[in-house]
């Protein structure tokens, strides 16, 4: 298991980077001024049309934003992760200063009739002979397509997944011993007929967006334990979802959106939105909430609940929250704790 975690991005260590950009975008991401998204559309036209899923983060505008100079801990991030140790000794590359973009492209078997698979493009800088040397050592090298690939055990060994450097600063890396998915549904180069694509194209500009089909909702569908028929069609009413980060002066604007089959289901998931934030509301008034609370959580937790506008647009209801500066401390409180 834990060599399959680690081979699909050249022994875990590209794995390693965009988690933890992840988790940094959208755990602690506090941009500033200077911070400017790169467009997602040219990066996105190197990938296979048709995915279910696309994420899409700009690490280059993490890196210049006001969040990521002024984070509670400044210092370089430890991963805890020893292939990826090796992988910066062995090539000098670093992905809190050579990762620039990341987008991902995937295949889960609960959201498409194709065989799983996933496919990345990352943008960067990269010594591309040191790299080659690490693979020679930790895998093997094929020639596929006219390009050198670089494959690495997955799994029990068993199988292999693959690396190909697309020039000498964009790689990609495909789930699985053959680069073949990554030119599938090639002629696709734009967002006609791509569903995925299609909603991308309206958060085009964010720093980072996550877009993905719903999952079928089972029939024992039961949140919290409480079966509702109301609620488990009001779930399965809802097709997409798309979370978008967008840089606002010293703020960061996040908008999440659900489209629905339909706008009145549209108008009745808003209006189940708005009666929990008028329960989430009523809880933070409780004197008993407010004596367990850290003043500074209770006060980032009370402006979200104000100040968060539900809306519903033909099928779609979106959530748009601007997260102030403030919120960095909760984080920091919950770690004290």
């Amino acid at each position: 298991m834990q060599r399959r975690r680690n081979s699909l991005l050249i022994g875990s260590a590209l794995a390693a980077a965009t988690l933890v950009a992840g988790m940094l975008l959208y755990a602690n991401l506090r941009p500033g001024e200077t911070a400017h998204a790169s467009p997602a559309p040219e990066i996105l036209s190197a990938l296979p049309a048709g995915a279910p899923t696309l994420v899409y983060l700009d690490l280059a505008a993490v890196r210049a934003s006001g969040f990521y100079r002024h984070r509670p801990n400044p210092g370089p991030i430890t991963l805890p992760n020893k292939d990826y140790t090796n992988f910066i000794q062995s090539t000098g590359f670093d992905f809190e200063k050579d990762l620039d973009r990341v987008v991902i492209a995937s295949w889960p078997p609960s959201l498409s009739k194709e065989p799983k698979k996933t496919v990345a493009v990352a943008d960067g800088r990269f010594d591309r002979e040191k790299i080659r040397d690490y693979a020679m050592r930790k895998g093997k090298l094929d020639h596929q397509e006219g390009k050198e690939v670089f494959l690495f055990p997955a799994g029990n060994g068993a199988s292999w997944n693959s690396i190909v450097f697309l020039d000498d600063h964009r790689i990609a890396l495909i789930e699985g011993p053959s680069i073949a998915p990554l030119f599938a549904n090639a002629s696709a180069t734009d967002a006609v007929g791509d569903p995925a694509r299609e909603r991308a194209a309206r958060v085009d500009g964010a720093a980072a967006f996550a877009i993905t089909r719903v999952p079928p909702v089972p029939a024992n569908f039961a949140p919290g334990g409480a079966q509702s028929a109301e609620l488990a069609a009001m779930a399965r009413s809802v097709q997409w979802i798309t979370l978008a980060a967008q840089p606002e002066g010293d703020n960061l604007r996040v908008s999440l959106e659900g489209e629905c089959d339909n706008d009145a289901d549209a108008r009745q998931l808003q209006a189940a939105l708005q009666l929990l934030r008028m329960f989430g509301r009523a809880s933070l008034e409780s004197p008993k909430t407010r004596q367990s609370m850290d003043p500074a959580a209770f006060g980032v937790l009370q402006s979200v609940l104000n100040d968060a506008d539900i809306a519903a647009a033909g099928e779609r209801v979106r959530i748009l929250v601007e997260l102030t500066p403030a919120i960095l401390k909760l984080g920091e409180a919950h770690k004290s704790q």
